[in-house]
């Protein structure tokens, strides 16, 4: 092989290889990440379900006239692990509740749609997650 195909192999090897790294993106997908989340607020109340964050609204004044209308709907698992480190947080990782807290969708009153929001019952009340979104 002539040293100019080489250098022409070498040369597309390279340019190929950038522009399969360059279309790879952005590892998390754009999405919100415990890291992103923990790195703003390190005492933050998240949890992680289906790869998304979610984040405890239950007492945010704008979210207090909204959570009347969401109601627990299926159950879709337990706390598996509790952890403020993001370095390993998955699905069912939580900052602030206990392994096996009990985590439903919801629901709202005349509606079967899940929706964006987790309900936890925790110490005799319940607490609303609602998904975090990039924007």
């Amino acid at each position: 092989m002539s040293s100019f195909n080489k250098t022409f192999f070498n040369i597309l090897f390279i340019i190929l290889s950038l522009i399969s790294i360059s279309a790879c993106g952005v590892a998390d997908d754009g999405k919100i990440t415990a890291k992103d989340v923990l790195k703003q607020n390190a005492d933050a109340d998240i949890l992680m379900y289906k790869d998304r964050i979610y984040s405890n609204m239950t007492e945010v004044e704008w979210f207090e006239q909204m959570k009347e209308k969401y109601i627990k709907h299926n159950l879709i698992g337990e706390i598996e692990k509790q952890s403020t480190n993001s370095i390993g947080f998955k699905d069912m990782t939580a900052t602030k509740l206990p392994v096996g807290t009990k985590v439903h969708a919801s629901r709202e009153i005349d509606n079967d749609q899940e929706l964006g929001v987790l309900i936890v019952e925790f110490e005799g009340e319940y607490l609303y997650y609602m998904q975090l979104l990039e924007g």
